[in-house]
Formats: structure tokens, C-alpha cells, sequence
């Protein structure tokens, strides 16, 4: 037989009531907990997202449209005809590359100067100058002796048509042998017109073999345009030559400058084929300082739009001037541009 009292019957009953409380409290507990995470959670992606924004708005600051005009400027606003000018611009931090161009002028071209050698451009026409802040120029004028050329450095991304910054200024360009050039012409006897009118005593020269320097031609070279004629077998051929300038041989590479008497100097031309159609091989002749005339070799064809440069280095005799005549020999439809005359003076 069994002995209970009635405390220990009401232990459970007491016992249930307990557990059932405690349980509801942890629910409620679990639920607070639930709502304040509920709470927190969208402050905390939208402090995230606020972040990523922030950076999404730094790195487009970097990359703004910027259309404001580029800075560019020259080492030498004032410059002779023939010499090298360097211009230089702050890069834009977008992916793009520069282009060049400069205005019509009557007796003006411009040479760029790069590691091909000198490159010839057309007037009002962009060349493209690749990824880079700066440029060396020759600016030739042929007519006046104060010229102002004003030209354009411009920005252009992948896949633009047109700049989306540019930068303008002007180079002004002196000629000194112009003046002296227009008074300067060969007599039928061989003296110099202005130098002097009397007679004067010749010094008696020994003769020697003509032994010019060797001559330096560089490979043609084809301009870089945006879009190079190709050669159309039913077109024509134009060779056309001009004098680019003077100066002298060092280490086996031309430096543009003036020529000394009694000294040792260079003439520099080009040859360019400006018709439409690739031309058969050539050649030229030059008749240079000591009286002779020098022929080259065969040179190689040329194909629309492609040129090439040849430097003749020479002793200098000791006289003011000589008259260099340039005559390229082909049959082309245009003869009138095969040849040039150019007076060039030499300093004491």
C-alpha cells in the first residue's frame, strides 16, 4: 500500500503551470530578438549600399566627361622655317589618342618628326599621333618671311567621329633667306647677282674627285592617315618632289640648321606619290656644290600617298650660295612637278 501525502500530489500540478510560462517566455524573447534584427538589417544594407555608391561615384568623377579645352603649349612660340618645335599637352585620363592638325597656308607644310623619320601632312587634315603628350613639328614657309600658322591638338575616344577636347594656338614662323633668296640669282657667267659688281680674283682651287658623303635614303614612308588609298591599276601615277631642308650629317642622322662655307653640310627633299596608282621604280639627280651632278640608283616603287626622304651630305666650297636642282626621273602624267630649283646660302 501505497503512502502519499497530498503535497506530493500537487507537485506536478504546480510543476506544469511553470514550464509552460518559461516557455512562453523564451518565445517572447526569440520574437523581440527577431524584430529588433528585422530593425537593424535594412540600416545595415543601406549603409552598404551607400558605401558601394560612394565608390561607384569616385570612380565616375575619374572617368567625367570632361570637355573642357586642352592646355597645350610649345617650347618656342617664334621659330625658323626648317627647325624642330615641340609641343606638349596634359593627357586626358580617358582611354584615347591625340590627333594634329593644322590650317591652309600658301607656301606652308609641316612635317611631324617621329622615330620613322619626318613625316609630311596635309593642311586642314587630322593625323593621328597615338597615345602621348607631346609633338615635334618642322614647319617649312616658302613665300613669306613672317608667317603665323595656327594648328589643333585634339582629344578622340575609341569609336568618336569627332574630338571631344581640343586645344588651339599659333606658331609664328621667320624665314630669313627669304629676302636674300628673291636677290640671289645665277648669272650666265657663274657670279652671284648683289654680291658685287666688280670682277674679283678667284684664289687658284686645286681640283679633287667629287667624293660626297654617303647618302642616306630612308624607307618610303606612308603617312597615317584614316584611310590610305590603295593603288588602282586603271589610275595614274604623280611623282611630285620638294626641297623639306638644310643642315648636316651627324652620327649617320640628319640635324636640320644652316651650312657653313668651308665645311661640310646636307640637303634634304622628298619624293611623293600623289597619284593613284603604284609607280614603277625611279631615280634622281641633285647637282650639288663642287659642280657635279649626282644620279642615284633605282629606287623603289611607290605607292599612292607614300613618299621618301633623301638627305645628300656634301662639302661645303667656299662660296655664298649654290643653286640645288632636283630632277626626278620617271613617266608619270605630271612633269611639271618632277623637278625644283633651291637657292641656298652659306654663312661665314
Amino acid at each position: 500500500m501505497n503512502n502519499v501525502t497530498p503535497e506530493e500530489q500537487r507537485k506536478p500540478q504546480v510543476k506544469l503551470p511553470l514550464a509552460v510560462a518559461g516557455f512562453v517566455c523564451i518565445i517572447a524573447i526569440i520574437a523581440w530578438i527577431s524584430v529588433q534584427i528585422v530593425n537593424l538589417t535594412p540600416n545595415t544594407f543601406s549603409s552598404l549600399a551607400s558605401l558601394a555608391q560612394g565608390i561607384s561615384n569616385y570612380r565616375e568623377s575619374l572617368m567625367v566627361n570632361d570637355d573642357s579645352a586642352l592646355t597645350i603649349a610649345s617650347d618656342q612660340k617664334l621659330a625658323d622655317a626648317g627647325k624642330p618645335i615641340t609641343i606638349n599637352w596634359n593627357k586626358d585620363r580617358r582611354d584615347g589618342t591625340y590627333t594634329f592638325m593644322y590650317q591652309c597656308l600658301d607656301g606652308v607644310t609641316v612635317d611631324i618628326v617621329d622615330e620613322a623619320g619626318l613625316r609630311n601632312i596635309a593642311c586642314d587634315t587630322r593625323y593621328s599621333l597615338g597615345v602621348t603628350d607631346s609633338v615635334t613639328v618642322i614647319v617649312n614657309s616658302e613665300k613669306t618671311r613672317h608667317v603665323d600658322v595656327p594648328y589643333t591638338v585634339a582629344f578622340m575616344r575609341p569609336n568618336d567621329m569627332e574630338p571631344v577636347r581640343t586645344g588651339n594656338d599659333t606658331l609664328t614662323i621667320t624665314n630669313p633667306t627669304i629676302e636674300d633668296t628673291l636677290a640671289v640669282a645665277d648669272t650666265p657667267n657663274g657670279e652671284v647677282l648683289g654680291e658685287s659688281d666688280e670682277p674679283k680674283e678667284e684664289a687658284p682651287v686645286k681640283s679633287k674627285p667629287s667624293t660626297p658623303k654617303p647618302i642616306v635614303v630612308t624607307e618610303p614612308v606612308t603617312e597615317y592617315v584614316y584611310e590610305i588609298p590603295v593603288s588602282n591599276p586603271n589610275g595614274f601615277t604623280d611623282l611630285a618632289t620638294r626641297f623639306l631642308g638644310t643642315g648636316d650629317i651627324v652620327n649617320e642622322k640628319f640635324v636640320a640648321g644652316s651650312i657653313e662655307r668651308n665645311g661640310s653640310g646636307a640637303f634634304q627633299f622628298e619624293i611623293k606619290n600623289i597619284g593613284t596608282k603604284t609607280s614603277d621604280t625611279w631615280s634622281y639627280t641633285i647637282t650639288l656644290p663642287d659642280g657635279d651632278t649626282y644620279t642615284s640608283p633605282k629606287q623603289v616603287a611607290l605607292k599612292p600617298n607614300e613618299r621618301a626622304v633623301v638627305t645628300i651630305g656634301f662639302d661645303t666650297p667656299d662660296k655664298a650660295s649654290h643653286t640645288f636642282i632636283v630632277l626626278v626621273n620617271i613617266k608619270d602624267k605630271n612633269i611639271s612637278n618632277n623637278s625644283f630649283k633651291q637657292v641656298v646660302n652659306f654663312k661665314k
